[in-house]
């Protein structure tokens, strides 16, 4: 369990996962996150310009009530495109703590921070299943973990992701916009290669940057960089100098 003053960081290649040690999402697809028996809609949460409030709906497909605890963080992006999550108290969840009986669906409200002028501010829900109180004697409780990202941009906010590459060939991919970006895969063109996947998808904040792993072939300079979003649009990203070149 998470106290609640620690400061998590997430590694960009974790995916959701039903693991008796959590692991957080920082890519879903469809119109619901579901984890085991535990679901969650909307899977990403975009709060209207001007706006705070938002809400969740948390579904119980178990043959046993779950109950589950919901708390707020405020989402930014390290140096290595890692996630990191901060407590945000005034991201607030009503319930916070929510039992939900079998075949049961619950409505839980949400309000963001109220004064932010920036293009577009970041947060992540953590959805976490608690532990039951008398596990039957012999059998491993899993427990689950579903982290919803949640939005609020301003009505003209757009990513704008570029890619830049040093003598090794590594690419880096820089979201100089003002929203996010949501990449579902990534692939380097090489003169000599051609098409050589690079990455799985991932969300890249906006003033952010990620490195691609693995770096271009050795020996070979990359000419290009494809990205395919979520929607399955190709776009063939531009590419800026990096900073020193």
């Amino acid at each position: 369990m998470v106290h609640a003053r620690s400061r998590l960081r997430v590694r960009p290649w974790l995916t959701l996962a039903v693991l008796s040690v959590v692991a957080l999402a920082p890519t879903l697809t469809g119109a619901q996150a579901r984890a085991g028996a535990l679901s969650v809609m909307p899977v990403k949460v975009q709060i209207a310009p001007g706006k705070q409030f938002c809400s969740l709906t948390i579904g119980n497909d178990a043959p046993e009530e779950v109950t589950v605890q919901l708390r707020g963080y405020r989402w930014t992006q390290g140096p290595d495109g890692e996630d990191i999550l901060d407590p945000e108290p005034q991201l607030a969840i009503n319930p916070a703590i929510v039992s939900i009986a079998p075949g049961e669906r619950k409505l839980v409200r949400c309000s963001a921070p109220g004064g932010d002028n920036l293009p577009e501010t970041t947060y992540r829900i953590l959805v976490d299943e608690l532990p039951r109180a008398a596990p039957k004697a012999g059998v491993l409780q899993t427990l689950l973990q579903i982290s919803i990202p949640v939005f609020r941009s301003q009505a003209d906010a757009r990513p704008q992701i570029v890619w830049s590459a040093d003598r090794d060939g590594c690419v880096m991919l820089i979201n100089r916009g003002t929203a996010h970006g949501r990449l579902a895969s990534v692939m380097l063109r090489t003169a000599q290669s051609g098409a050589q996947p690079a990455t799985n998808g991932f969300y890249l904040l906006a003033g952010s940057a990620r490195m691609v792993a693995p770096c271009g072939p050795a020996g070979e300079t990359v000419a290009g960089v494809e990205a395919t979003l979520v929607d399955g649009a190709v776009v063939q990203l531009e590419q800026h100098p990096m900073a020193g070149q």
